[in-house]
């Protein structure tokens, strides 16, 4: 096939962040890709109606079909103000019916991505919570057990996928035993083959359903990668494609990430190489497509471009409507059910009592996760004074009663999974000055056995489990 036969532009996945960039930008950033040819973008934030209208606009001034994803691990309200916020995989885990939840959470997820115009839904995560200190990992994985990972993943992707959404488990061949943040710089996994061997389970499991898988940037030498996984034939094409059997899209994770280095342009190739259908998120959309366009010449990389192209549109051509209704959800409810009270600690509360709501957190976070509505412990404290608690001013800390609400949760760039000392130290300090003092930890439930106070775990940053938490405390106080 001639290079001019290939349009290497449809590889290309561009970003468009309605969290960080004004509209004009993101207009801009669009108008440029779409007219340089890319195979669809990843949206970040924004709100439901506006995104709605975005995709609109994209799809109609693309010259072809395109895909549209975003990261949606926790519902589609973790990325888009207005829809369905969801407890994260590891707290779905911990619900006796699990299976059913992890199902009908794929359902809702791509219910209400589908409503606003994304058909391809970034998740669910499959890496193992196996490494205590893994900072990005935590809450986003179903669990340390392969088995279990692979039973509740494969029922999410039944629910997303029954919808016409296209799910994607990600990220091969596993990001759950990293000391390091791929965000940062690149990780390299020491364990030995058996045990990855071990680990790939969930990921062969859904091989046959799912319809992409995203690769991560991590190094596994005893699988024979010295380089990150995304740029390896012999994880991608070798253990991916030949020995799962997988044959359906491949992305790669954001070239934009540390782990990748300066030059994602040039790594964009390898990855195509490598066996990755789609390059995710480049820091520069347009060296990359030239990049991927010279590349061509080469005859065997035109092959490869135009098999990647063939899979992309055997993805589009899948149907986009559901083939069942997602069921109504009171998510608010639903995120009731994965409270963990790690200490019995409100039986002898009262909520005539003066109580504070303190928010404590060390996240590096350049802005609110797009559900949040205000500062943390903002929302418990609005919900807990709608219920009739007495509250002091939201900067005391010297209440009859305290609530300490914690964030703890993975975050890239973070470079860590848990509370620092100093907010361990300053959680203690808050409650050793109340008469009776809780934490609600925003995070995996194992941080409450570092924090070593009474505590409930709430699991993660978003609006619907602070809101879950303070129904939850209203009730067990009432009881």
């Amino acid at each position: 096939m001639t290079p001019e036969a290939v349009d290497a532009g449809r590889l290309v996945v561009a970003a468009l962040r309605l969290d960080r960039w004004s509209t004009g930008d993101v207009s801009e950033h669009a108008a440029r890709a779409l007219d340089l040819g890319v195979g669809g973008f990843i949206l970040f934030g924004g709100e439901a109606e506006a995104v709605a209208t975005l995709t609109e606009r994209l799809r109609r001034q693309s010259s072809h079909d395109i895909l549209i994803g975003a990261d949606l691990e926790r519902g589609a309200g973790q990325q888009f103000r207005g829809l369905t916020e969801l407890p994260p995989p590891a707290a779905l885990a911990v619900l006796s019916d699990a299976p059913e939840a992890a199902r009908q959470a794929g359902s809702v997820t791509a219910r209400d991505a589908l409503s606003v115009g994304v058909d391809w839904v970034l998740a669910p995560v499959l890496d193992l919570d196996a490494e205590r200190t893994n900072p990005i990992v935590a809450t986003r994985s179903f669990g340390s057990d392969p088995s279990r990972v692979a039973e509740l993943g494969l029922r999410w992707i039944e629910g997303c996928q029954s919808q016409g959404a296209l799910a994607c488990a990600k990220h091969f061949p596993g990001h759950g035993r990293t000391t390091d943040d791929s965000h940062i710089g690149l990780p390299v996994v020491s364990a030995d083959r058996e045990t990855l061997q071990a680990d790939l389970e969930p990921f062969a499991r859904v091989a046959a359903t799912v319809a992409s898988a995203m690769v991560a940037h991590v190094v596994f030498p005893a699988l024979g990668s010295e380089r990150a996984a995304t740029l390896s034939s012999t994880i991608v094409n070798g253990l991916l494609r030949e020995q799962l059997g997988f044959d359906g899209l491949v992305a790669t994770d954001a070239m934009i990430m540390g782990a990748i280095g300066h030059d994602d342009a040039g790594a964009a190739v390898d990855a195509v190489r490598a066996g990755c259908d789609l390059v995710l998120y480049p820091s520069d959309v347009d060296a990359t497509i030239q990049t991927l366009k010279s590349a061509l010449s080469e005859a065997p990389f035109g092959d490869t471009v135009a098999a990647s192209i063939r899979r992309i549109d055997t993805a589009l051509a899948r149907p986009r409507t559901g083939a069942q209704a997602a069921e109504p959800m009171d998510d608010v409810r639903f995120a009731c059910r994965t409270i963990v009270d790690r200490a019995d600690a409100l039986s002898d509360w009262s909520r005539s009592a003066l109580t504070t709501v303190i928010g404590v957190s060390d996240d590096p976070d350049v802005g609110p996760p797009a559900g949040r509505e205000g500062p943390l412990g903002a929302i418990l404290r609005r919900e807990l004074a709608g219920a009739g608690w007495s509250l002091t001013d939201a900067d005391s800390d010297a209440g009859q009663q305290s609530i300490v609400v914690l964030a703890a949760t993975p975050k890239g760039w973070k470079g860590r999974g848990g509370p620092s000392p100093e907010v361990v130290e300053q959680t203690r300090r808050i409650l050793g000055k109340a008469r009776r003092g809780v934490v609600v930890l925003l995070g995996h439930e194992r941080w409450l056995d570092t924090l070593d106070v009474p505590g409930i775990c709430a699991w993660s940053t978003e609006t619907v489990m602070e809101r879950a938490a303070a129904r939850w405390i209203d009730g067990a106080v009432r009881a």
